[in-house]
């Protein structure tokens, strides 16, 4: 009986031991992981550290985008040393309006007992902060983007968006030790990878220009009772945007994501007339004294009719004719001897038929066809029947006013870091037309805008080529009737440019012309930067 107690005894402990083995082995084995894990929360202490984002600037280092630090409130009900109420007096005293901007989320707060813990996205100030040191009130800070300019800077998002890699930085990191009470101790080891703050950008926006050019482009939207309008102007030699904007007419700015000066496509219509006869006149397929010899009479192209504008006539017409008259009978002719084959291989070197890959997000590419009808290859003689973007629109015209030369447009100049600096390589730029070629189209141009209608808005007689242009909708697949487009591209002076502009705005009411609405902003504009550049 006492050797039966014995070996029961025996195998209890050795049961028992084999019961700690597995246990001890599960913990080392399968729980270890978990373990080691809840160690290391117990014992260090990881923290994030937040980077400053970049800041973006203009060409004169004035600040377009800035980095303001605010914090959020977030209140926990029962470490609090004073009634509800009186707390929130006390938050209307040291940030106004506060109780009246989150009334809905007070009320409920206040309502539900079950709530303890309830934060509000305030937006506070340091020194609010500061004043709202109460037991059980408590904070989290975070970086806002501020636009010193406003609504002046509708295109800024779309920058921000394209350089946000380099605007963001990279977060630091630490994992120090820690004892019971939560102090860091310097006896264990501990990780540091410090922050990397964001890169500002330096533009080559021209504030004043841009202010000017806006306030123009809103006064016209009002004054010719235009559905929208946008402005975009370059330095010739190297495609700077010196300004850039689009508005509606009860629009400070724009609240989209995208920027129409670079998404939105349109038929650019006459102002694309000197582009064709400089393709024409580059492939030697006219010579500088072509004479239309058949626009005595609307041209008849299978069942389409093509005739101008105001339905008038211009026998004999030249090439500076052709231009001053923005005759579509004529274009149409000069553009057959150009041919389908030169049209496309010149409208892809100026990059018309995609992207112009300018530095900002959300640039749309011009739409390829595959077929071409001889009406399709007359319409585009003046600008009908493709569609395209401001940005393009205005890169392409620029050749004219860069002695034959095709340079991308960009807005970031360059950029810096800890106070080093680095240039944004741009592709080279490359030859599309020859100097003869732009020599002539200039003087076509230059004779076009003295003795066409427009030149009554060129009040301080500014050197100017430059061409006007309307284009109609297409509107579930035809052409409106009431929806157009009006437009006016150009440079001034006409040798060695300071700038070039277009101009255009959508669906006028008081007139369709580009050159009776387009046309008046963009001079008022060249007059007042003209000084300026």
């Amino acid at each position: 009986m006492n050797q039966q107690r014995v070996n029961l005894l025996s195998l209890s402990f050795l049961l028992c031991f084999l019961l700690i083995i597995i246990r001890l082995g599960l913990w080392q084995l399968a729980w270890g992981q978990n373990f080691q894990e809840l160690v290391l929360r117990q014992s260090y202490q990881f923290k994030h550290t937040q980077p400053q984002p970049g800041l973006i600037f203009d060409y004169d280092n004035f600040p377009l985008v800035q980095n303001q630090q605010s914090y959020s409130l977030s209140i926990y009900k029962p470490d609090l040393r004073l009634p509800l109420d009186q707390v929130f007096e006390q938050l209307d005293k040291v940030a106004p309006n506060f109780s009246s901007k989150f009334q809905t989320h007070i009320e409920k707060f206040k309502q539900n007992s079950k709530i303890k813990w309830q934060t509000f996205d305030a937006n506070l100030t340091l020194d609010q902060k500061n004043q709202l040191n109460l037991p059980g009130l408590g904070f989290n800070s975070k970086i806002s983007r501020v636009y010193p300019e406003g609504g002046q800077s509708e295109y800024l998002s779309t920058l921000e968006r394209y350089y946000q890699k380099e605007l963001r930085g990279r977060s630091g990191f630490s994992l120090e030790s820690k004892n019971a009470l939560g102090e860091a101790t310097l006896t264990k080891k501990n990780w540091f990878t410090p922050p990397k703050d964001g890169v500002n950008l330096h533009t080559t926006i021209h504030r004043e220009i841009q202010y000017i050019a806006k306030n123009a482009l809103l006064s016209g939207i009002s004054q010719y009772s235009a559905q929208a309008g946008s402005i975009i102007i370059l330095r010739p030699q190297d495609g700077a945007l010196l300004a850039m904007s689009n508005l509606t007419p009860s629009e400070a700015s724009n609240s989209t994501q995208l920027t129409p000066n670079i998404s939105a496509l349109f038929e650019p219509g006459s102002i694309f007339k000197p582009l064709v006869i400089a393709m024409a006149l580059d492939s030697q397929t006219i010579n500088p004294n072509y004479t239309c010899s058949q626009c005595f009479k609307p041209r008849t192209i299978g069942e389409y009719t093509v005739t101008n504008w105001d339905n008038q006539l211009h026998p004999n017409s030249t090439l500076k004719d052709i231009i001053k008259n923005s005759d579509n009978i004529g274009m149409s002719f000069v553009i057959s001897n150009l041919g389908l084959k030169n049209f496309l291989s010149y409208t892809h070197s100026l990059r018309l038929d995609g992207q112009t890959g300018i530095d900002m997000a959300g640039e749309s590419k011009s739409p390829t066809k595959s077929y071409w009808a001889d009406i399709d290859l007359a319409a585009a003689s003046f600008g009908q029947g493709f569609a395209t973007t401001q940005i393009n629109m205005i890169s392409a015209f620029n050749v004219l006013a860069n002695q034959g030369y095709w340079v991308q447009p960009h807005i970031v100049n360059f950029t810096e870091y800890q106070n080093n600096t680095h240039a944004i390589p741009r592709p080279p730029a490359k030859s599309i037309f020859s100097s003869t070629t732009v020599t002539q189209v200039i003087d076509i141009l230059r004779y076009a805008v003295k003795n066409g209608v427009v030149s009554r808005f060129n009040t301080q007689n500014l050197d100017v080529c430059a061409k006007s242009g309307t284009a109609q909708v297409a509107v579930g697949g035809q052409y409106s009737d009431s929806a157009t487009i009006a437009s006016y591209i150009g440079f001034s002076p006409c040798y060695n440019p300071k700038f070039t502009m277009i101009v255009t705005v959508n669906n006028p009411q008081t007139s369709p012309w580009g050159s009776s609405t387009a046309a008046p902003i963009w001079f008022e504009i060249a007059n007042r930067i003209s000084p300026l550049l």
